[in-house]
């Protein structure tokens, strides 16, 4: 009697994860008769023998490629040819990240660093879920998160066979911007003078930490309420920037600060003229920019608010020139006028005692800064000299009472003039 072969059959998935199991679903038969006994090789090392062909599953320990066989044995001892089916177990990937750690609020960027990875050079791909309904599928991924709370993040990685890994981590670590502010008194000013900076910068739930000034000349501070001099002038941003303890930089804060030009003024040379005379002033100013000028007292001056003014000089005066410049800058520098009067010369004086025309009386003298008076007698000898003219002579000649007669003089008034000469009787 010949019995009938038994033909085995089974299918399997055979492309799974590691510690996914293996689905293997018999479908062997036999013409005729029946299979009592089912051989298994998983190719791990591992075999089973059963006695149902039931479908179930295996699952493998190590990642590999493995060839399941199965062999059948029918009731009458018939044996089955082989039969094979291969399942590539791969490996699961290492799902991994890192996070900041804080953030700045906000529009604070939170920027995930992927440290994903996977054994067999397998493809990966990623979905980030950031816990507030927004995902990505980049390899490292950033977020804004619109308000503070705790973040649930996701990282799921999936290689090219399937096989997935899930990282998940909390992120709580937000902090507010602090706010840059200040003020500056004042906010325009004369060169040369000071701005007193005042830091108004808060920190919600911290404290500023440090503090950077900008003056927009090129220097910067760091002090919390600095003073500063503009040395130029000029229209100036000075912009400040503030960190909190938590390191978070706010945004700038700026504001322009106005440096108006400080005039410079020199009234120019004094005047010593005679009187009567027609004078120019003769002034500078440090910059073509000063327009505004005004001399005081302004009385007898062609025009009180010109630079360069002319005066027919008839008294002793001092004047003022003040410069107004752009922001009400203002220099002032003064000149004088001396008048030098006529001298008046008397001819003759009579030094006998009576208190009438005891003194060679000389008017307007003094007026004449270092004058020297000379006199000599007929024989060119000298018998009076003075530097200057505070008393006027009387007539004597080293304490002695010179004899009647004509005497002859030399006053140099120095000043630019010329010397004087003439006589002068001296009559008893």
């Amino acid at each position: 009697m010949v019995n009938a072969k038994p033909i085995a059959l089974f299918s399997i998935n055979n492309n799974i994860c590691l510690g996914q199991s293996a689905t293997i679903v018999n479908s062997s038969t036999i013409p005729s008769g029946s299979i009592n006994t089912w051989n298994w090789n998983y190719g791990d090392g591992n075999t089973a023998s059963s006695t149902n062909g039931n479908t179930y599953n295996y699952t493998y320990t190590s990642v590999g490629a493995y060839q399941v066989k199965l062999v059948t044995l029918s009731a009458n001892g018939c044996v089955s040819d082989t039969v094979l089916q291969t399942v590539v177990v791969n490996s699961i990937p290492v799902a991994s990240f890192n996070m900041p750690a804080s953030v700045c609020m906000p529009n604070g960027i939170v920027a995930f660093t992927n440290n994903s990875s996977v054994a067999g050079g397998l493809g990966l791909t990623y979905v980030w879920n950031f816990g507030d309904g927004n995902s990505s599928t980049q390899t490292s991924a950033s977020h804004t998160y619109a308000v503070i709370n705790t973040y649930s993040i996701t990282l799921r990685a999936i290689s090219s066979a399937g096989c997935f890994d899930d990282s998940v981590r909390v992120f709580s670590a937000f902090f507010d911007k602090p706010i840059a502010n200040f003020a500056v008194t004042p906010d325009s000013l004369c060169q040369g003078a000071n701005n007193d900076f005042s830091d108004l910068s808060t920190a919600p739930n911290s404290s500023i930490k440090s503090r950077l000034w900008i003056f927009g000349d090129r220097s910067t501070s760091i002090v919390a309420n600095p003073t500063k001099r503009y040395n130029n002038p000029g229209s100036y941003t000075v912009k400040l920037v503030v960190t909190n303890n938590e390191s978070c930089v706010s945004d700038t804060f700026a504001k322009v600060v106005r440096v108006y030009l400080q005039p410079v003024v020199d009234a120019g040379p004094s005047f010593v003229v005679p009187q009567g005379s027609l004078i120019r002033f003769n002034p500078i100013a440090n910059d073509s920019s000063v327009t505004n000028f005004l001399w005081s007292p302004g009385f007898g001056l062609s025009n009180a608010t010109a630079l360069r003014p002319s005066l027919t000089a008839t008294t002793d005066q001092t004047y003022t020139l003040t410069a107004t410049a752009e922001g009400n800058c203002t220099a002032s520098d003064f000149l004088t006028v001396k008048i030098l009067r006529p001298v008046i010369i008397p001819n003759a004086f009579s030094p006998n005692g009576d208190n009438v025309n005891d003194r060679w009386q000389i008017d307007n003298l003094t007026d004449y800064t270092g004058v020297v008076v000379e006199v000599f007698n007929r024989f060119g000898q000298l018998v009076y000299t003075s530097n200057g003219y505070g008393t006027a002579w009387d007539g004597n000649s080293k304490g002695k009472p010179l004899p009647v007669g004509t005497y002859y003089y030399i006053i140099q008034l120095k000043n630019g003039f010329k010397p004087l000469n003439g006589s002068i009787t001296i009559i008893r």
